[in-house]
């Protein structure tokens, strides 16, 4: 055998080896490295335990999970309450809502008929005495799910969306029949239902919070844009979304999410059983001793990086977005694909990472309803629209919201008897105020990636 070749092989075969100690030592240190990592995130005021997570105990008679009306709907067990069950809304009826992101006022005749009913009040004029009683229990002051947490028990939170939508549109049925103090009453319910869910540190629960805000702003928008709230109304819902906080709400999903699975793969790791329900996935015996349990903690920092970063991307302190921070899954998964040695943390990456930028353009959407509330009633009491936002401070605004993104000032331009207000979107470019769209046809909608985020008006 020639000497070169034979160098070839021994430098190969040092190579491998390398490696090999390298990756030998890598994962014997798995359990060190992870420990070091979640004492470094406590220490920068991350939740990296249950007890940071959920909410306080509540006593029974205050706690709005707990009220006979909606308990059936949050847990599991049981039946949903027939009162709860009939506040729902009929397929046909959610096939012809409006899109308030798009402009689009909701049709209540094509909603009348979608219930085979002359009229909306026709139509919802029997649940009148079940909202009354969802009204009430929505004056709870406080919401502790009936879930065992630390256990993994999910809530079902079954029928929510479609009772909002009930109150939606009997919200809107009042305010276009000159009745806003009943259309406000009931939109307030909405919100303090979504208000309900800001500590609860599920995704599911989140993502049913920010559903809540999104059905309520339509409410919002159309009274605004057809100007049927009075001075004293605009106050009280502009004070009603300076209250909501949807990036604190999605970061403590990221971080629930986060440490679901610290519970079950440390449980995994140990040899320890899981936690009551993640046990339907098997108490899988971890082997190799210090070997095998370096590989399973080593994984799962991996794992906990890459959420992480789902977590940073929203700084509620700062009220801030930063969409640099967001890691694409398929470009990580691109980039990890050689780590045969991490198959476990890529067989687990999370999903809808996409609700990040959702959540980035609605909680903008509440910002600028804020100021828009502060517009429409420097408008009724002055007769026109400011010509610089910052005219709006102190009397109709204390301050003014920032660009989520850039940090800076909201842009605004008064035109006649309108505006427009936006602030960038995800891309971090000014596009003159051009919301983004994507699909054709009926298929087009408002794409939350692309463009600016734009305060909409009917006609345009």
């Amino acid at each position: 055998m020639k000497a070169w070749f034979l160098g070839i092989l021994l430098l190969l075969a040092g190579l491998a080896l390398a490696v090999g100690l390298w990756l030998l030592g890598y994962h014997l240190m798995g359990k060190q490295a992870f420990d070091a990592w979640k004492a470094g995130r406590a220490a920068m005021g991350d939740r990296v335990d249950w007890k940071d997570l959920v909410p306080p105990e509540v006593a029974p008679g205050e706690n709005f999970a707990e009220a006979p009306m909606v308990r059936g709907s949050i847990v599991e067990k049981g039946q949903i309450d027939p009162r709860f069950k009939s506040l729902g809304v009929p397929k046909e009826v959610s096939e012809v809502l409006g899109n308030w992101r798009e402009g689009r006022r909701d049709d209540l005749e094509r909603i009348a008929g979608a219930y085979r009913k002359p009229s909306v009040n026709a139509a919802l004029g029997p649940l009148a005495p079940a909202i009354a009683e969802l009204e009430e229990a929505s004056r709870r002051p406080a919401c502790r799910f009936p879930v065992q947490y630390e256990a993994g028990e999910y809530p079902a939170l079954i029928g929510f969306r479609a009772t909002l939508r009930t109150l939606r549109i009997r919200a809107l049925s009042n305010l276009r029949s000159g009745q806003p103090d009943r259309a406000l009453q009931d939109l307030q319910t909405c919100l303090r239902i979504a208000g309900h869910l800001k500590r609860e540190p599920h995704l599911i629960s989140a993502l049913l919070r920010i559903a809540s805000v999104n059905i309520a702003l339509q409410v919002v928008w159309e009274g605004a844009e057809d100007r049927l709230w009075t001075e004293r109304h605009l106050e009280v819902l502009q004070a009603e979304l300076a209250a909501i906080d949807l990036l604190d709400t999605l970061q403590r999903a990221w971080q629930a999410e986060r440490q679901g699975f610290i519970t079950v793969w440390t449980a995994t790791a140990e040899n320890q059983p899981k936690p009551e329900y993640w046990r339907s996935e098997g108490d899988r015996q971890v082997r190799l001793g210090v070997l095998g349990r370096g590989w399973f903690y080593r994984n799962l920092l991996v794992w906990c990086e890459f959420v992480t970063a789902m977590v940073e991307v929203q700084d509620p302190s700062a009220h801030r977005i930063f969409p640099n921070r967001r890691i694409d899954p398929s470009v990580w998964l691109k980039d990890m694909r050689y780590r045969k040695d991490l198959i476990m943390a890529q067989i687990a990456l999370p999903a809808l990472t996409e609700q990040i930028t959702r959540v980035g353009e609605l909680q903008a959407m509440v910002d600028q309803g804020i100021v828009v509330c502060a517009l429409e009633r420097h408008r009724l009491r002055l007769g026109r629209y400011p010509e610089r936002l910052e005219s709006l401070a102190p009397v109709f605004l204390p301050a003014l919201p920032h660009d989520l993104v850039t940090g800076g000032s909201l842009r605004y331009r008064a035109e006649g008897d309108t505006f427009t207000l936006y602030q960038v979107g995800w891309n971090g470019e000014d596009e003159g105020g051009q919301p983004g769209w994507s699909g054709e046809g009926k298929d087009r909608k408002r794409d939350a990636a692309l463009g600016d985020w734009v305060w909409p008006h009917a006609s345009r």
